[in-house]
């Protein structure tokens, strides 16, 4: 249960931004002054996971105290809310696959011929965050209501606050590019556990995109790098999870 807890610890901080990587330079329409709610209208039409996308390699380091760690991923994402990820040995062998949507979450355990089953509010009371988050971990820009927020750009940045799932999120938002370069989470004691930084931003047909991602997880003392390394968006593709033939069920309570 420790091993799985972890893979799905993987699977939320670890499903990166994605890029597509060219040598152009596109510009971007945001200008110092510029009205908060166009700029955030912008925003979302950058967000990935608009579309349908496939990851096809992911880098991912994880580092906790004494401890460094370095696995190969991939993730398919179908819109709105499909999940699936495979994590893979540096020899490229699959040692999981996780499924996750709204309302379902299956995991193959190959390895141990296992598969877990249960519900995103298992996400939430493990690590403390709800399936509509997942977006944010990404690079996207959600929200359910914007609490605080400045109504301008200053030296070409803007700080937001919003609320997810009853998850305080505050961003800071590259005005020229239109895309977040960092996001805080906050507890309901107002103390931060998660910080990301978005990095290497690249384009990707129409939207911007972050080829590298920096998580760190305040709580267990874990920072998550990830480089994407090959993806096809948009994605044409559908999900499909095949339960493990023969495999012992163990439900996700």
């Amino acid at each position: 249960m420790r091993k799985i807890n972890f893979i799905l610890f993987l699977v939320i901080f670890s499903a990166g931004c994605s890029v597509i990587r060219n040598d152009g330079n596109k510009k971007y329409g945001a200008t110092e002054g510029i009205i908060t709610e166009r700029l955030f209208e912008n925003i979302k039409k950058q967000n990935i996971t608009t579309s349908n996308f496939f990851i096809q390699k992911i880098e991912i380091e994880i580092s906790t105290p004494g401890n460094k760690d370095k696995i190969l991923g991939s993730l398919k994402f179908e819109s709105p809310d499909k999940y699936l990820f495979s994590l893979k040995s540096r020899a490229g062998i699959e040692a999981s696959r996780i499924f996750i949507s709204e309302d379902t979450i299956l995991i193959n355990d190959r390895i141990n011929r296992k598969q877990y089953y249960g519900s995103p509010r298992y996400l939430k009371t493990k690590f403390g965050l709800a399936e509509s988050i997942l977006p944010v971990i990404f690079g996207d820009y959600v929200n359910d209501n914007l609490s605080d927020s400045q109504t301008k750009c200053s030296a070409g940045k803007l700080n937001s606050t919003c609320t997810i799932s009853g998850m305080k999120i505050n961003y800071v938002i590259d005005c020229k590019k239109e895309k977040t370069i960092s996001a805080i989470t906050e507890d309901n004691f107002n103390a931060e556990v998660m910080e990301i930084h978005y990095k290497d931003f690249f384009n990707a047909g129409d939207i911007i995109i972050a080829g590298r991602i920096e998580i760190k997880d305040l709580k267990r003392k874990t920072t998550i790098k990830i480089r994407i390394r090959k993806i096809e968006s948009p994605w044409s593709g559908n999900i499909e999870f095949i339960p493990g033939n023969k495999y012992e069920l163990i439900q996700l309570l």
